[in-house]
Order: C-alpha cells, then structure tokens, then sequence
C-alpha cells in the first residue's frame, strides 16, 4: 500500500511540475493575440492569458478577475472589476443579458459559430447619454481563461456595438480548446450627454442681407430686358 500511494504521489507530482513547467512558457495560451477579440471592427487594446482561472469557477477571487486584475491595471484607475454579465457552456444564438450595474443600463448577447468562433454584442439602451467604461471580455476554456481588455470605451446612446471572437488557448493535451464560458467585467464608467446635431438658424440680418441680394439680382434683370432693341 505504501508503494502504491508512493507512486501515486510521485505521478501527481511529475504531472504538476509538467503543467507548471509549461505554463512558464505560455504554451496553454496557444497563439492568443489581442486580435482575437473585436468590437466594432477594432481588436483589443491587450490580451491576458491566466492557467488554472476560471472567472465563473469555485475558487474566483477578487469578483472572478484575478486572472487579469494587475496587468490590465496599467491601463487605467486602480478601481476594481464589476462582473456585468456572465454566460454558460450552453449559451449560444444570440443569448442577452441587461445589467444596470455601475449606473449603466447595458445588454450584452452572446453567439458561437462553433466551439472556437462567435459573435458578441454590447447595446446601450441608455438613448440619453452615452456611456465611456474599460470593458474585459474573459473567456474560459482548456485549462485556463483568455482575457481581452478594450481600454475607454465609448458606447454610442441608444447603439449598438457588434463584436466577434475567436479563441486560441489549448486544452490539457495541447490541441486547441473549446469555449467554457464567458464573462464580461467593467470599470471606469462615464457618462456624457448625447446631443443631437442642430442645423444652424439664420440670424435675421442674414435674411435682410438674402433679400437686398434677391431684389438686387430682380433690379438688375428687368434693366437688362429694358435695354434689348427691337427687332422688327
């Protein structure tokens, strides 16, 4: 029996030091780019690879965003991630979720194409103002979360903003994992009041100024017809 747990030990451990040894370099983020996530034809501002976090597993810590937290902070204030929305493994065909989380009033749908690719949308259903924030799409699947940072943000009142997404981090055995779920955080949230273009209104000396021209232009047209000569 001894031997046995021995071995037992001994086999987990090698299994670890592998994994470990691996992760040092990156291989289970695959080639993860920021270009793996769009929204509104632009990639990411950054990408974060985290082994072993699942932002919607047991044991997420800080709101699930620890696997991103400290290298996205460069990017903006150090006020902490709100998760707005979170979708399953069976989420697909375009499944919404409406937060009014951190003052905003925002809908997020989710789609697969398959496993790999998808689509993503944000809608701002606030057609008042539009709303500026640091938005993570965190996506988990393999053994590891993929995170993609789109930095200031700007959502258009009352628009929508379409996305896609692909995913590139491998599973256990080297091949390329499949979706797990996903996870949409937020921070820095501002807004700004949406004002509806004018067309500019004539002061009235313009008008007086349009019709001196008119009459002018009509003075000078009758003197021209005056002065034609008469053929007979």
């Amino acid at each position: 029996m001894k031997n046995i747990a021995k071995n037992i030990t001994m086999g987990v451990a090698l299994c670890a030091s592998v994994l470990f040894a691996s992760s040092a370099h990156a291989t289970w983020a695959g080639n993860t780019t920021a270009a793996d996530v769009k929204l509104n034809g632009a990639s990411a501002d950054a990408a974060d690879y985290a082994l072993l976090v699942n932002p919607q597993g047991l044991f997420a810590t800080k709101g699930g965003s620890g696997g991103f937290a400290s290298d996205f902070a460069l990017y903006g204030s150090k006020q902490g991630w709100t998760a707005m929305a979170a979708f399953g493994s069976q989420a697909d065909n375009g499944d919404a979720f409406t937060t009014h989380k951190l003052g905003t009033n925002l809908t997020f749908t989710f789609d697969k194409t398959d496993g790999r690719h998808g689509a993503w949308t944000v809608v701002n259903n606030d057609v008042k103002n539009n709303v500026k924030l640091d938005l993570v799409f965190a996506m988990y699947g393999g053994i590891g979360s993929s995170a993609f940072l789109f930095d200031n943000e700007t959502l258009g009142a009352g628009s929508t903003s379409a996305g896609s997404w692909t995913f590139n981090a491998l599973n256990l055995f080297g091949s390329k994992a499949n979706y797990g779920n996903l996870t949409i955080f937020a921070r820095d949230v501002s807004k700004t009041a949406f004002e509806v273009p004018t067309t500019p209104v004539p002061e009235p000396e313009t008008y007086a100024m349009l019709l001196a021209g008119l009459g002018l232009v009509g003075f000078m047209s009758r003197r021209r017809k005056q002065a034609q000569p008469l053929f007979h």
